[in-house]
């Protein structure tokens, strides 16, 4: 029998039904309420005349409220559509496996019956072949004679075959039962795996993305180990470079001292030129003061001649 289940979807609440607006009864309108509606008007209009500056200075105030309370909306709404989710998820799980519950309950209930009316009918077609047996032993009893031993026998083995046919229904009945228990632990497993599953593959999104940064690690490692391999070529490479520089070095340092020993070796031979030279200017000039005085003492002594020949010849 196939029982009407309602649907999942019926727990949900529509928002529609909720948002239609309710038709208000007309209630018949007097005179007095239409005298009292009027004066509700005409002090609802002065205060709206005195409250509206009161409104132009509020509206002259910067708007950061309405951001921060739409923002604070927004995540209200966000934070009950989270829970409304929720819920109906729990909802939902619990509606489903009420409704389970429900079928494995009326299946057992028809498996009992069923056995149930296979055991009466065992029982009805027992007593047909009981007297079908006797009336094979009639006619055996007809055809030789028997002793009592062996009519004792016959009487005792039928008592036999009646309590084992009383005790097979029985020990069936708790294997039946039993393996229900145990299908219906099975299938409740297997429905719970299911459900995992199902679970699992409604987040196809989360493992793809999983696997998505596991190729994109494995690739930054081997970029790593890469750039780990060219650094350490590139060690190998500046200390060979440092070496050469060193040896360059070291030549240049020794080729410096070479022509600065050289450079050295030439001053010092022109230092013992200018030495010589300057020693023999020295000599030069102190033999020209000697001339020099030589020609004055020379020139002062032809001077004292003529002077003294003038001096003759006038006194003469």
């Amino acid at each position: 029998m196939a029982t009407a289940v309602p649907s999942r979807f019926a727990v949900l609440a529509i928002d529609d039904d909720d948002s239609k607006p309710k038709k208000s009864k007309k209630t018949p309108s007097t005179n007095n309420n239409n005298d009292k509606n009027v004066n509700n008007k005409q002090l609802k209009n002065k205060v709206n005349n005195k409250s509206k500056p009161q409104v132009q200075q509020n509206s002259s105030q910067p708007k950061k409220d309405d951001k921060k309370k739409s923002k604070q909306n927004k995540k209200k709404k966000v934070e009950k559509e989270s829970q409304q989710w929720e819920q109906w998820k729990e909802k939902d799980s619990m509606s489903v496996e009420e409704t389970y519950k429900q079928q494995l309950h009326e299946a057992l209930v028809l498996s009992k019956l069923a056995y149930e009316e296979q055991k009466e009918n065992s029982v009805k077609k027992s007593p047909d072949h009981s007297s079908k047996k006797s009336s094979g032993n009639k006619n055996n009893k007809k055809s030789a004679t028997m002793s009592l031993e062996q009519f004792n026998n016959l009487n005792s083995a039928d008592k036999v075959i009646q309590d084992s046919e009383h005790d097979k229904p029985k020990e069936s009945d708790v294997e039946f039962f039993d393996r229900i228990d145990k299908e219906t632990k099975q299938e409740l497993i297997k429905n719970k795996q299911r459900d995992i599953l199902k679970s699992r593959l409604n987040q196809p999104d989360d493992d793809i993305s999983l696997l998505q940064l596991k190729f994109e690690v494995e690739k930054r490692d081997t970029e790593i180990e890469e750039l780990k391999k060219t650094i350490e070529a590139l060690r190998n490479e500046l200390s060979q470079v440092k070496e050469r520089n060193k040896k360059l070095c070291n030549i240049l340092a020794v080729g410096e001292m070479k022509d600065k020993a050289s450079v050295i070796a030439e001053v010092s031979k022109l230092q013992e030129i200018r030495d010589e030279l300057t020693s023999e200017v020295s000599l030069l000039h102190a033999q020209l003061e000697q001339e020099r005085s030589k020609t004055r003492a020379s020139s002062a002594d032809l001077k004292n001649t003529k002077n003294k020949k003038k001096v003759t010849n006038d006194t003469a």
